[in-house]
C-alpha cells in the first residue's frame, strides 16, 4: 500500500465514522422522543487547571504529579 492510499483510505474511514456518529445521535434523539432512553446526568468533580497548581501550590504538584506516556497517531 502506498502512502497516498493509506492516505485515502484512512480519510475515507474518517468520514465513515463521522457518519456513523451522526446517525448514532439521530437514533439518541429517536429513543428519546419515544421515550425509550433519556440522558443521565452525573456530578463529577474536577481540580483546577495546572496553571493554578504549579502557581499557588507548587510543591504539591510537585509531589503528586506523574508522568505517562500517551500514544497519538500521527501521519507524516
Amino acid at each position: 500500500m502506498t502512502k497516498r492510499n493509506l492516505i485515502t483510505e484512512l480519510a475515507e474511514v474518517e468520514t465513515g465514522i463521522k457518519l456513523l456518529q451522526k446517525k448514532r445521535e439521530a437514533l439518541r434523539e429517536e429513543a428519546i422522543m419515544k421515550g425509550w432512553a433519556m440522558w443521565k446526568i452525573t456530578i463529577s468533580q474536577r481540580a483546577p487547571s495546572l496553571a493554578w497548581w504549579k502557581e499557588h501550590r507548587p510543591s504539591t504538584w510537585q509531589k503528586h504529579v506523574k508522568s505517562a506516556e500517551v500514544k497519538r497517531f500521527e501521519i507524516v
